[in-house]
């Protein structure tokens, strides 16, 4: 009689999301935390945007939204400068006052690009 082999435990089949995460490496909480970083800084930076497609809006309203585009879009990049100087500014070799530079650089030029179109919308 014959030994019989050791039984492997077999996994159940993966989703194919499942495999798509591990794929892009999201399946980590580090990963989810850097999705939802990316994710939370397109609803920041585009929801005047898209609430100016959604909407039917003329006058000051579409000047206020037209100019908060590229406002909050600056906004949020600075944002995320923020956070990964921060979090990773040791290991980029930022110092904080070239992360505090970088996103008052961003927030200048989504102030003046929200000017710019203030003005320009007639």
């Amino acid at each position: 009689m014959q030994p019989s082999a050791p039984q492997r435990h077999r996994e159940p089949p993966r989703s194919w999301w499942t495999r798509f995460l591990d794929f892009m490496e999201l399946s980590s909480p580090e990963g989810r935390w850097g999705l939802g970083l990316v994710l939370g800084l397109l609803v920041i930076g585009f929801w005047p945007l898209l609430l100016l497609a959604v909407l039917d809006v003329s006058g000051t309203p579409r000047k206020v939204l037209v100019a908060l585009g590229p406002a909050s879009i600056c906004l949020g990049f600075a944002l995320l400068i923020l956070v990964c100087g921060y979090r990773y500014g040791e290991s980029l070799r930022w110092s904080r006052a070239q992360t505090w530079g970088l996103a008052a650089l961003f927030l200048g030029m989504g102030l003046a690009g929200g000017a710019g179109l203030w003005f320009s919308e007639g």
